[in-house]
């Protein structure tokens, strides 16, 4: 008796001991160059997802577009949205990373500008630019983001969280704002996403100037005897690759399931779920919010724990925190499922309790924590310095597969049940989660932390 009051003593102690004092977590632990550059996001995903979140509503109201013509273009815009990070990794890798994102942002705001004049011909050319400054703002601010945790890789993952709810922000506040604006003037909605890119540059430059002691080489002019292209990976570099290609293919999993939030799930609200309080029906759109509010709500305490838990050694590696995403996923979709059980038969609407929505966003946003933001920091942290911006671009690539084969599936809903439908990815989750778990070991050597 008296070695276990001891024994439990000493632990006590311990996690007294380890337990990061809350204040301390977000003051000098993260560099402030980090909280400039979450904001640099935050106006940036304000006017991308401002344009991309309306695009198909702002085509069918204000062009009359049919949902066919209208979706296609929206897949086109996504598709290359998600696509030309690659290049934009490239280039970053190759000239420097300080650089791209101004030019992004320039970009961006001139598509959004040239879609705010309102003329059919002018729709095509606004979203490439769109898309083009997506691609070369994207890759290098998290590749930037990376550099701030060189030396103190104990707090990467809880400063890439923090990171990831910042931006979420202007994600939340975009669906908010400019979805309140366009039904004034879809003139005055396209202006202000131009103008939100523009700001972006401004604490980007305030983040420049917190970083100038971080090298990032230039290698556009470097002369070719010097080029460490022309040298071959290492071992731990080839190995590093190979766990970044299967967590990244991981991911393309979770965002099949993800993407639901924009297509069955939305119908689901719509049509099944009951939104009336008295004589007010809540609009769907605030429904789909809510997972953003979860996101921003959660990365704080998840942060504070990633530290804590690596105090006292018991953190979980980067393929865990994959397998324990994939699993909130599943559990997300299980609630969906059962959801779907209260539904009559070939039922055309129901009344569904909608507090099985909101636990489904809740849980796909914790799904969304334990991956988008330990991905971008695991990507960033261990590529090989040459390949670092292309990895990155491949990351989202990775996001855009995911985003088009979930909305493939999305067309089973019709043609199922809905409890055979979400069942889909009860198992598309927790089958690859539990092999995951399996190898996680063997991935997490792969890694070669000591060379960090």
């Amino acid at each position: 008796m008296v070695r276990i009051c001891s024994y439990s003593t000493i632990v006590k102690k311990r996690l007294t001991q380890a337990m990061p004092h809350p204040m301390k977590l977000f003051s000098h632990k993260h560099p402030f160059a980090m909280y400039l550059l979450s904001l640099t996001m935050l106006f940036y995903r304000f006017s991308f997802y401002g344009v991309g979140l309306l695009l198909v509503l702002f085509l069918i109201k204000h062009y009359h577009y049919s949902v066919k013509e209208a979706t296609h273009l929206f897949a086109l815009f996504t598709g290359l949205s998600f696509l030309m990070p690659i290049l934009g990794g490239f280039i970053g890798d190759r000239w420097n990373f300080k650089s791209p994102p101004i030019l992004g942002a320039i970009i961006t705001a001139a598509g959004c500008f040239l879609l705010s004049v309102l003329s059919t011909s002018l729709i095509l050319p606004g979203l490439i630019l769109v898309g083009m400054g997506s691609g070369l703002f994207v890759p290098s601010i998290y590749t930037i983001l990376g550099k701030l945790y060189v030396k103190n890789h104990y707090l990467r993952e809880g400063g890439f969280s923090i990171f990831y709810s910042i931006s979420t922000a202007g994600l939340f506040l975009s669906m908010l704002i400019l979805g309140a604006i366009q039904t004034v003037s879809w003139r005055m909605t396209f202006f202000i996403a131009g103008i939100s890119s523009l700001v972006s540059i401004i604490p980007y430059f305030f983040a420049l100037n917190q970083i100038k002691d971080i090298t990032i080489k230039a290698r556009f002019f470097i002369k070719k005897k010097d080029d460490p292209h022309k040298f071959p990976l290492k071992k731990h570099e080839k190995d590093r690759i190979v766990v970044i290609f299967i967590l990244v293919l991981c991911s393309i999993i979770f965002w099949i399931g993800y993407s639901q939030i924009g297509s069955s799930m939305t119908l689901f609200i719509l049509k099944y779920t009951q939104r009336e309080i008295g004589q007010f029906s809540i609009p769907t759109p605030w429904f789909i919010s809510l997972n953003n509010l979860f996101v921003i709500l959660f990365a704080f305490p998840l942060s504070y724990l990633y530290l804590f838990l690596r105090k006292i050694r018991s953190s979980a590696t980067p393929p865990e925190k994959t397998a324990i995403s994939l699993f909130f996923m599943g559990l997300a979709f299980v609630l969906m499922e059962r959801a779907s059980r209260f539904i009559p038969v070939d039922a055309v609407s129901a009344d569904v309790n909608p507090y099985f929505l909101v636990f489904s966003l809740a849980l796909l946003a914790l799904a969304e924590l334990f991956l988008a933001p330990i991905g971008l920091s695991l990507v960033t942290g261990i590529s090989p310095h040459r390949f670092r911006g292309l990895l990155t671009g491949f990351y989202f690539s990775c996001t855009g597969i995911g985003f088009f084969l979930g909305g493939a599936l999305s067309g089973l809903m019709p043609q199922l049940s809905l409890t055979s439908f979400f069942d889909i990815f009860i198992f598309l989750a927790f089958i690859p989660a539990l092999i995951l778990l399996i190898f996680s070991k063997k991935l997490d050597s792969m890694r070669h932390a000591n060379f960090l």
